[in-house]
């Protein structure tokens, strides 16, 4: 994915308003990439770390809902 992808991909986060994530791997360009590596903070442990969630029915956004902002940028 080109840096002006990647600009659109964390773009389309911002615009959507998805906060408290991480995604690890190279940037999605389909739904199968975006669940395998979006995470969504769900809480903190004990001391203070963030608890992940891979279960997309927790994200709070869909790849769709991404990419159609992708395409609007």
């Amino acid at each position: 994915m080109s840096d002006k992808d990647t600009d659109k991909f964390m773009q389309a986060l911002i615009n959507l308003n998805v906060k408290e994530y991480k995604f690890e791997g190279d940037e999605p360009t389909n739904e199968a990439e975006f669940k395998a590596g979006f995470k969504k903070v769900t809480g903190a442990d004990d001391s203070g770390g963030a608890i992940y969630t891979d279960d997309p029915s927790k994200f709070g956004v869909t790849w769709s809902q991404i990419k159609a902002e992708m395409d609007k940028l």
